[in-house]
């Protein structure tokens, strides 16, 4: 039996422990007004049993008492539980001693004890029972409770030396037997009940979760359909874009080069312009290109990280002009990565246009993204910062949970970090968030490779 099990059957054993005490509550209650109604002791005896029959009441509400709060969540179930336990045993202490005090009184008849003895056998055979999972307790109480009829069958034989009150013991020694039999019954059933309510829950919250992996990788797949149409699509337009924009590149630069024509400055200056121009188109075709690749064409390879950076970066350049948005690139000595370039590039876009959204959203505009090698450790950090709002504890360790967003309605589908995380182990790196000089921080952590 696995710990949760265990624990769980545990747990459910000191619920049914708590509540079912309620029986052995009104038992004694019931067994102590009775007595008290009947007893016809005279003197001190009669005091003493009378004293002892109100604690064994006040016990007994006591119990009663504690099935209440813990109802009510005023106390926790080990607390019950303990509370079960004591009031039980010094309430069977309690009655075993009205008990010997009642035989020890010369003015109760020997017809009327008997019958004091019947009506408690009866009432608390039924009820000892209910405090068989613990096994001290149940053990206890069905001794102590029944001692004063072992008592009274020793004292009527040193009186009158007459062997037929031995009698009074086999009747305890049945009621002792019984209690057992039926307490172990009932420990065996609630055992076999528990567990299979726990392996029934567990196999519920398994057809739960198997239900909510099904619909997040139904949903997914919706998701990348899409994006695979999108890059389809995005592959196709950067095609038409390149051939007119290899004649375009081709013409001013031939007309640049051209020895027999006399260009003046301004025109110079205006073909330069078209040239960079045409670069900048061309930068962000091949980025285009790539980023609507196939995943399951693009193998692992050995990728230097500033090229990763570039092919990413370069989609965003005329945003971070349009936007007035102060981008800075810090590289480092430019270390080699094994991975698939096209994957690292999605999870770096990704990062990069969420840090967009949240720092325009804010009226600010300061983004880094900063390259940091360890080389004794043979591994490389790739931070996107920006200047937008701290990420709450609360929020943080729920955005790399698919469909959790953060933006509006419409505005996101809570997939893209998810899906990044995912990217970066299969990578073998890890994606984390992670705050860095007071400023919101995503941080993409990868073994280097050794070059070729």
């Amino acid at each position: 039996m696995d710990a949760d099990k265990k624990s769980y059957i545990e747990t459910q054993e000191n619920i049914d422990y708590v509540l079912k005490s309620k029986n052995s509550a009104l038992a004694f209650l019931f067994v102590a007004i009775v007595f008290i109604t009947i007893n016809r002791l005279e003197g001190y005896h009669s005091l003493h049993v009378r004293i002892l029959a109100v604690g064994v009441i006040a016990f007994a509400f006591a119990r009663l008492l504690n099935i209440k709060k813990y109802s009510q969540q005023r106390l926790t179930l080990k607390q019950s539980v303990s509370i079960v336990s004591y009031t039980a045993v010094f309430n069977s202490l309690l009655w075993s001693a009205i008990g010997i005090i009642s035989i020890q009184s010369e003015s109760l008849d020997q017809l009327q004890l008997i019958i004091i003895f019947i009506i408690l056998i009866s009432y608390s055979a039924g009820s000892i029972v209910t405090l068989s999972h613990k096994k001290f307790v149940f053990s206890f109480v069905s001794f102590t409770v029944l001692f004063p009829q072992i008592y009274y069958a020793f004292t009527e034989y040193l009186k009158t030396n007459d062997k037929q009150v031995f009698w009074l013991w086999g009747y305890t020694a049945i009621n002792l037997i019984y209690n057992y039999r039926q307490g172990k019954t009932i420990n065996d059933e609630l055992l076999r009940r528990f567990s299979f309510e726990y392996d029934l829950k567990k196999s519920l919250e398994e057809v739960a979760l198997s239900k909510k992996n099904l619909e997040e990788e139904s949903i997914k797949t919706f998701h990348a359909s899409r994006l695979s149409s999108l890059g389809e699509m995005a592959g196709g337009v950067a095609h038409e874009i390149n051939n007119p924009l290899t004649i375009i590149q081709g013409m001013s630069k031939s007309i640049m080069n051209h020895s027999e024509l006399t260009i003046d400055e301004d025109i110079r200056a205006k073909l330069v312009k078209i040239n960079n121009a045409s670069d900048r188109i061309a930068k962000i075709v091949k980025g285009m290109k790539i980023i609507s690749s196939k995943n399951d064409q693009i193998i692992h390879e050995i990728i230097k990280v500033n090229k990763v950076l570039e092919i990413s970066v370069g989609l965003f350049e005329e945003r971070f002009k349009s936007e007035n948005i102060d981008f800075k690139l810090e590289l480092t000595d430019n270390p080699s990565i094994l991975c698939n370039p096209l994957q690292i590039s999605q999870i770096i876009i990704n990062l990069i246009t969420n840090a967009l959204d949240a720092i325009t959203k804010e009226g600010q505009n300061y983004l880094r993204v900063k390259v940091t090698e360890d080389r004794r450790n043979r591994t490389v950090d790739i931070r996107i910062i920006n200047s937008g709002p701290l990420i709450e504890s609360e929020v943080s360790a729920k955005i790399f949970e698919p469909f959790y967003s953060t933006k509006s309605l419409g505005k996101g589908t809570g997939l893209g970090l998810s899906i990044s995380q995912t990217l970066a182990h299969s990578n073998g790196g890890e994606l984390s968030y992670e705050p860095y000089e007071g400023k919101v921080c995503f941080k993409i952590h990868m073994n280097t490779h050794p070059d070729v």
